[in-house]
């Protein structure tokens, strides 16, 4: 079970364009969606090279009520913004399979 005392942030959910280019790859816009309450909780961060130099990558911890992350239909291929932070999101999963508590694991790059 989440304490609902630890949901003191509002995510946004951001899609991916659904518009295709003429290589058949997706756009580069994002459409914000739909929002739930959520707990961060920032695991760690490195500097690691990213591009032609070196960022700041961060690890997220997000966690929300499973029925608030089905009902934003949430999955892998989505973006979160928490506290005007955009996080992109490497798993989800259902904390013991009791469709409870939804653990998304995010990194942020800076």
């Amino acid at each position: 079970m989440i304490s609902g005392g630890r949901l003191k942030h509002v995510a946004t959910v951001q899609t991916p364009s659904s518009t295709l280019d003429s290589l058949g790859m997706r756009g580069t816009s994002w459409t914000s969606g739909a929002t739930f309450r959520a707990d961060m909780r920032e695991d760690s961060a490195s500097e690691q090279g990213y591009g032609d130099g070196v960022a700041v990558v961060r690890s997220v911890q997000v966690r929300a009520r499973w029925q608030a992350v089905q009902g934003a239909g949430l999955t892998e291929v989505d973006r979160l913004v928490i506290r005007n932070r955009t996080l992109k999101i490497q798993y989800i999963q259902n904390l013991d399979e009791a469709d409870r508590v939804a653990i998304i694991q995010c990194t942020e790059v800076n």
